[in-house]
């Protein structure tokens, strides 16, 4: 799960992007007018694949990490 303290630390202009790398999900918190691109390179760069960017509902984040985690777990 994405840790309480990110949730809770946004700030209007910040934005979360999830990333998978060897199974593990990871955050980025990036600016709202950060270039999905930029994000996506310098993801690939360290060996992250992006699962999704600028996101700021964090039911939304929530949910979509849940489902991944069962995913990666093997359950669901």
């Amino acid at each position: 799960m994405i840790p309480n303290h990110i949730l809770n630390g946004l700030t209007p202009n910040d934005r979360v992007a999830i990333l998978s790398r060897g199974g593990a999900i990871h955050f980025l918190v990036h600016s709202a007018a950060a270039d999905p691109a930029v994000i996506r390179a310098d993801a690939e760069r360290e060996g992250s694949r992006v699962l999704d960017t600028h996101m700021r509902d964090g039911d939304e984040i929530q949910e979509l990490v849940a489902a991944r985690e069962r995913d990666v777990g093997g359950e669901g």
